[in-house]
């Protein structure tokens, strides 16, 4: 008798989603590349993830936001030491050459704190105030603490935020294989619109 060997794309899913909620290295790499190269809010995955997996909440936070500090420190390093030879021409080409320049004025004026705290909380690309911080020579130890802090809240306020709504969404009986995929749709629609407003 053969076997099946086809499989079901919603089991795929979730199997995948289930395992991603467990592996925080993985959670880390793609916080670390959302602070650095990748336009895409790591929140789009990890509040389903999250809501999904309420006891792992806590964790799913930490492992994102050590990933947001490393790839953060990163882009300060390379806005700080390579911000004319590789930064400026780099967002030439994209297009992005004004906002950062925008941005890098900001920073001086409003003070590196508040700029970057705001900016971790707005639409704006973290990606230009990390590069920012670094090419206008911002402290290292405040831009990593701001960092630090401003992601910190983000990240563990979703956590806890999902620990409370996590257990009341399961006990509605929601299965996590729809619950997951609909709300990183749902957010990843709000985003869409978010960019273009």
């Amino acid at each position: 008798m053969m076997r099946d060997t086809t499989s079901d794309p919603d089991t795929d899913a979730h199997d995948l989603l289930h395992r991603l909620a467990q592996h925080r290295t993985g959670l880390a790499a793609a916080s670390f590349a959302e602070s650095t190269v990748a336009p895409i809010p790591l929140e789009t995955v990890v509040v389903p993830l999250m809501v999904g997996h309420p006891r792992r909440a806590l964790t799913i936070a930490l492992a994102i936001w050590l990933g947001c500090l490393a790839g953060a420190a990163l882009f300060y390093g390379i806005g700080l030491w390579l911000a004319d030879p590789v930064v400026r021409p780099a967002l030439a080409a994209l297009g992005l050459e004004q906002d950062f320049a925008e941005m890098t004025d900001r920073l001086g004026t409003d003070g590196l704190f508040w700029t970057v705290f705001l900016v971790s909380f707005s639409p704006v690309p973290m990606q230009l105030a990390t590069l920012g911080a670094g090419a206008a020579g911002g402290n290292v130890v405040s831009f990593l603490a701001v960092i630090a802090l401003s992601r910190g809240l983000r990240y563990f306020g979703l956590a806890i935020l999902a620990q409370i709504v996590g257990p009341r969404i399961a006990r509605a009986g929601v299965p996590k294989r729809v619950l997951i995929p609909a709300m990183i749709g749902l957010l990843a629609v709000v985003w869409g619109i978010s960019r273009l407003v």
